[in-house]
């Protein structure tokens, strides 16, 4: 990324911010678009989810199954929109995204029946999430930054990532001020003309080049020369890569499921746990802002064992629970790593996969993670119960998930060693 000149006038900034925003334009939108649409489907039902139940009086498990429904319809539909990308470029996975995700989610608030509203959720979540989420997001700004991808991907991540700081104070005053019907359309809306600069722009992909971007060296782009999933499946790579995510999502979906009861069971009260949750992803937005540094200074998978390792050491201080002191700095160094791992993991997989099938291979990995994410704290509830409430053989599981991940990040290193030539 281009840093900023040192500051002898406005009009030298000024023109420092034009040539930014010109270099970075497709990033910088994509991450808009980005922030509009985890906007209202992940970071906002949580907090209209209470007022709806109240308001029409509609079960909890039933409010909440189309909030599970839209993400498993969501990450079988991103395997589509991987190959849709792969095959027509960003155009058509952009605008069904935007279009029938946002009339869905419409449908959604104004009908009178669970069973209606699950439906109509189920489907506009799932849409918006199958083509404008970070599945999609992240392989087009690969595509367009070959040579750059650490930075534009940097660029792309921090702006989105003030999608939950934009988005659920506003959920929460729509909807205490409207009710929780025309909240939805009104974030509707929003995320509608945040999203069009991007979908009116971001409108092809640039051929592959015939130069590594990783190595710089003079072999195809494509190493592996895979021509579609079954392929990729039979790579040791992929399937190391595979299998870190699988670990690396099952226990991230644990412990933010359970890391409020937890904290509260070794110590803290209910305020404080919830203040360390809310400081966490705060300070993820700096966090992402460091991935470009971090990445320069260890390289990719090294620094995304610093965040691995953090995440396995904020498991060990709950399990521990010994001096305070330990979970509270475990946290808020958590919150600088939490906004690196996915875009760092998103790196990577452009690594191993090659560009020419990334849409599609992201977008399978992406669905295994998702399903994995949504297991992993129905799995902690399960053991949980079966030690009558006791947090420890809980953690040290989480903990043990995040050690395993950690194995597989150091077999994933070897046989990319070994694939080089």
């Amino acid at each position: 990324m281009n840093l900023p000149p040192p500051l002898t006038s406005p009009s030298t900034l000024l023109n420092w911010l034009v040539e930014s925003f010109a270099t970075w334009r497709p990033p910088i939108l994509l991450g808009i678009l980005t922030c509009g649409s985890y906007g209202l489907v992940l970071y906002g039902f949580g907090i209209i989810s209470g007022p709806m139940q109240e308001d029409e009086g509609w079960s909890s498990a039933g409010v909440n199954a189309a909030f599970m429904g839209s993400y498993l319809l969501g990450a079988a539909a991103s395997l589509i929109s991987g190959r849709v990308l792969d095959a027509f470029g960003p155009r058509p996975v952009l605008w069904t995204g935007l279009i029938a995700g946002t009339v869905f989610l419409f449908a959604a608030s104004y009908v009178d029946s669970l069973w209606l509203f699950i439906l109509f959720w189920t489907l506009g979540g799932a849409v918006t999430i199958a083509g404008l989420f970070y599945n999609v997001t992240m392989p087009i700004t690969a595509r367009l930054y070959p040579q750059r991808q650490t930075a534009a991907m940097t660029v792309l991540v921090t702006t989105g990532g003030f999608s939950s700081v934009i988005f659920m104070p506003l959920t929460g005053l729509f909807t205490e001020e409207l009710g929780w019907r025309w909240a939805v359309r009104i974030l509707l809306i929003l995320a509608a003309v945040i999203s069009l600069p991007a979908t009116l722009t971001v409108r092809s992909l640039p051929p592959i080049p015939s130069v590594d971007p990783i190595s710089g060296g003079g072999g195809s782009v494509d190493r592996h020369g895979f021509g579609g999933v079954r392929e990729a499946l039979r790579s040791r790579e992929v399937q190391i890569m595979l299998a870190m995510i699988l670990c690396s999502s099952f226990a991230l979906g644990a412990l933010l499921n359970h890391f409020v009861p937890a904290a509260t069971a070794a110590g803290l009260s209910v305020t404080a746990a919830g203040a360390l949750t809310g400081l966490r992803g705060f300070l993820s937005i700096p966090g992402r802002a460091l991935i470009g540094p971090m990445a320069s200074l260890l390289g990719l998978r090294p620094a995304l064992g610093v965040g691995y390792a953090v995440m396995l050491f904020g498991t060990l201080a709950l399990l521990a629970a010994g001096p305070m002191v330990w979970i509270y700095l475990s946290a808020v160094i958590a919150g600088l790593v939490w906004g690196q791992t996915n875009p760092l993991q998103g790196l990577i997989s452009a690594e191993v996969f090659g560009l020419r099938r990334l849409g599609t291979l992201m977008a399978m990995q992406t669905a295994m993670g998702n399903v994995a994410l949504a297991i992993g704290p129905f799995a902690a509830g399960v053991l949980l119960d079966s030690f009558d409430g006791d947090y420890q053989p809980v953690l040290i599981g989480i903990a043990a998930m995040n050690a395993l991940t950690l194995v597989f990040l150091v077999l994933l290193t070897r046989a990319r060693r070994r694939a080089l030539p």
